[in-house]
């Protein structure tokens, strides 16, 4: 229950206010800036309203709801008491037109009282309530305090998530095999507004808004303790130091941790870091143009079932902007009437630009192409009867790439396969690189030499208990961040694992469905990992399910993440919350593609929050801390996407390469304890462990109906829990721990592969990657490796008709 429900709160919410909300982070506000991003856009959707200067017109405008209908908020706010009646009169219909005006107060806070505002804060509307929210903020008036306050829930999970209609819905629950909506009280305040409501009242500031926020740092929701702790960091409250330094040392979530430490600095006088006014734009960029189309809702796939049949997202051309601001000279590149370009990537000197490129949808796939950047010299690198696309240049030469020649069919839906793939700058001595039986791409250097790459995995469980507690019937899809060396040996997760959820698109586009599922009160969880680059500080910006992320790979990937929007949707720590990123609940738009500048700017792709129509992004760049948006292109009729730098940047270290030491037929696995794990198993029982090589079989119209598994062979399991095994080099294969009788103990669902002549080890199941070994010398390694090379039997999906048992990972 809120505060504001009930009886004897410390600032009881005054009679008579319903309220609707959201929640959000918003960068700190100059005039300057937000005047040329609200010209901007206005210009982008039509300049003026057609409504010209009479208030009744122009609220008849915002009244359709249409991307026209901002530019028509915006002149209400600057018509004076006439434009204000209006305004006021949109705030009590509620849905998009409350929100439009709350949106056009935040903006421009002209408004006599708040109360309009604060009537939406508990209403069924996220957007409204966020956008409501935001206005008390910028309203800065010390009346709504009470009303912000009421929504600081008083017990655990108080708050609720989804938007059903006019309905608050909960969530989702299983009852008796089927999915039932579970609706949230009428009292119950959302989290997105909740949130917001912390962060205007640090706006606002005061001894009562201060009073409330302290309170709200032992919340256990941490996204009010991370809102909390910002707050607290603006209205500068010296008397929260002791508590927020205990957050900063030893709060269990990385958002609040950093939160705090940034909070302490404003309220202990220490000097912040400086942020950058202005990105540090470059010459030119190179972006691509893409009109909506409806036949993709995956952005990456492209061959389901067949090579050339044209489901990826792709866009219609390649252009460039000179300069990068918005009176640019916009130049097409590639001229396409009815072909596709994707993937595109510059060079280390910044004079050639990488694609993928169809010429025709109907006659062609997907092949690689290079061109100097100024439109010249277009060649084709690549050919036959396949797509390859997301290419890269590597620091030895070499271009990296994803392709389907692999000519096997995915596990889960039977699609073929992607891998990566490497060849010269010349389209020659092309070589696989992993082979993993699901889909790998998106690969692109480190400064290390490594190559970082998203990788599509499928994994299920028929049943009992499984990696997390109480989940039953689990099926995951994961999309992470693997990374290998240039040969494509050292293949080793990133980030990514048993976060997010299935629902969301596997790599976000202009006409993908912005959507998330339910974990772990819903059947399917997973998440989705992509569009990864490199900053020069070793963080990752990318995307996942809570949009636009920073991941610190040096971390526990169970908490490394740092959502630029953290209200979007929940990653962090593992806490039962879950705010979902749907289309019309998300009050702060999409971006998508991003490509750091630095450590603190980014080009990115983005369409605002009342313009999420499929044809919407335009090109900004952006301040990860601020939040800032700098408007550098945008075009009413397409998507601006993939934008990148057209100017030289650092080479990374470039790895040896041993293609001698990859002819070897086999490789080599070693464990050193099965039981340093943290699955819950009976460990006195393992005695042997399996290895299954995935051994696709052709085309299958029914999803999981033409996958097996081979036996490779079956070796001791030492009293320690090692294990060293010899097995075929480039074939992609996973393990079963069997008892006795050799029944399963252990299904491993995910599968690796070493490359010709690798040793690859690992020190137990599920560990993390800084746990210690159990055995300095594990038994199995005092002697040879036992040999699994001898392809025996098919397992025709495991037991009966299912390829795996009770545990799985």
């Amino acid at each position: 229950m809120s505060r504001g429900a009930k009886g004897a709160p410390p600032f009881a919410r005054p009679q008579g206010f319903a309220s609707f909300g959201v929640q959000c982070l918003w960068p700190m506000r100059t005039t300057a800036a937000l005047a040329a991003l609200i010209s901007f856009l206005l210009a982008a959707i039509g300049g003026s309203s057609r409504a010209g200067t009479d208030p009744a017109a122009c609220f008849a405008e915002v009244r359709k709801c249409t991307p026209a209908s901002a530019a028509a908020v915006v002149q209400l706010a600057d018509m004076g008491a006439a434009g204000r009646e209006q305004l006021l009169r949109g705030l009590t219909q509620g849905g998009r037109v409350a929100a439009l005006c709350a949106w056009a107060v935040w903006q421009k806070p002209a408004l006599d009282s708040p109360e309009a505002l604060e009537g939406l804060l508990l209403g069924p509307d996220q957007v409204a309530g966020y956008w409501a929210a935001r206005a008390l903020a910028a309203l800065r008036d010390p009346r709504s305090v009470p009303a912000l306050a009421g929504l600081l829930a008083d017990e655990k999970n108080a708050y609720w998530e989804l938007s059903a209609g006019p309905r608050r819905m909960l969530t989702q629950k299983f009852y008796e095999g089927q999915m039932r909506q579970v609706y949230a009280p009428d009292w119950m305040p959302n989290i997105r507004v909740a949130y917001a409501a912390m962060l205007a009242l640090g706006e606002i500031g005061g001894a009562n808004a201060a009073e409330v926020l302290r309170a709200a740092l032992l919340d256990p929701q941490y996204l009010i303790r991370q809102a909390a702790v910002r707050a607290l960091g603006t209205n500068r409250a010296a008397d929260a130091t002791k508590v927020l330094r205990q957050l900063a040392e030893s709060d269990p979530v990385l958002l609040v941790r950093e939160a705090a430490k940034e909070a302490l600095a404003g309220t202990e006088d220490e000097e912040l870091p400086a942020s950058s006014p202005a990105p540090d734009l470059p010459p030119a960029i190179a972006f691509v143009k893409a009109k909506n189309r409806s036949e993709s809702n995956l952005g990456f796939r492209d061959s389901y079932f067949f090579p050339k049949t044209p489901w990826y997202a792709g866009g219609e051309n390649l252009y460039t902007l000179t300069p990068a601001t918005r009176d640019g000279v916009v130049k097409n590149l590639t001229n396409l009437e009815h072909g596709a370009v994707q993937g595109p990537e510059v060079s280390f000197d910044g004079r050639r630009i990488l694609f993928a490129m169809r010429r025709d949808f109907t006659t062609e796939g997907f092949h690689v192409f290079e061109i100097n950047a100024d439109g010249t010299g277009l060649r084709q690198l690549t050919s036959g009867n396949c797509n390859d696309v997301d290419p890269c240049y590597l620091p030895d030469g070499r271009i990296a790439f994803s392709s389907d020649r692999t000519g096997y069919q995915e596990y889960y839906h039977q699609e073929r396969s992607r891998a990566l793939y490497a060849m010269d700058a010349d389209g020659g001595n092309v070589e696989q690189l992993t082979f993993n039986p699901n889909q790998d791409y998106e690969p692109l250097p480190l400064s290390d030499g490594r190559i970082l790459y998203s990788s599509y995995r499928f994994y299920a469980q028929d049943g009992s208990t499984g990696p997390l507690p109480t989940e039953h019937h689990m099926q995951r899809i994961e999309t992470v961040l693997r990374v290998i060396d240039p040969e494509g040996a050292n293949d080793q997760h990133v980030y990514g694992s048993m976060r997010g959820s299935f629902y969301t698109p596997l790599r976000p586009t202009p006409d993908s469905l912005q959507y998330s599922g339910w974990h772990p009160r819903g059947g399917h969880v997973g998440v989705s990992i992509s569009q990864a680059r490199e900053r020069p500080d070793g963080r990752l910006v990318c995307l996942t399910p809570a949009g636009l992320t920073v991941v610190d790979p040096k971390l526990d990937p169970q908490d490394c993440e740092l959502p630029v929007f953290p209200e979007v949707l929940n990653l962090a720590g593992g806490e039962e919350v879950y705010i979902h990123n749907h289309d019309d609940m998300n009050p702060v738009g999409r971006f998508t593609t991003p490509y750091p500048l630095d450590n603190e700017w980014i080009l990115v792709s983005h369409t605002p929050w009342y313009d999420l129509s499929t044809s919407g992004y335009g090109l900004y760049a952006m301040n990860l801390r601020t939040r800032a948006l700098t408007p550098l292109l945008r075009d009413p009729e397409n998507s601006l996407i993939d934008p990148l730098p057209l100017r030289p940047r650092p080479t990374p270290r470039a790895m040896p390469l041993l293609p001698a030491l990859r002819k070897q037929p086999t490789g080599f696995v070693y464990c050193n304890s099965v039981f340093n794990s943290d699955l819950p198993y009976d460990q006195s029982k393992p005695r042997f462990v399996r290895i299954l090589e995935a051994l696709p079989m052709g085309l299958s119209l029914n999803a999981n109906g033409n996958f097996r598994s081979r036996v490779l062979g079956t070796a001791p399991l030492q009293d320690d829990g090692s294990f060293y095994v010899e097995v075929p080099a480039d074939t992609p294969f996973r393990f079963q721990l069997l008892d006795l009788n050799e029944e399963i103990v252990v299904h491993e669902t995910d599968f690796n592969y070493v490359r010709g002549g690798e040793r690859k080890g690992c020190i137990g199941c599920h560990e993390p990657k800084d746990a210690p070994p159990l055995n300095d010398l594990p038994k199995a390694m005092q002697y040879q490796p036992f040999q699994t090379v001898q392809r025996g039997g098919l397992i025709y999906q495991g037991q009966t008709h299912r390829p795996y048992s009770s545990i799985v990972r």
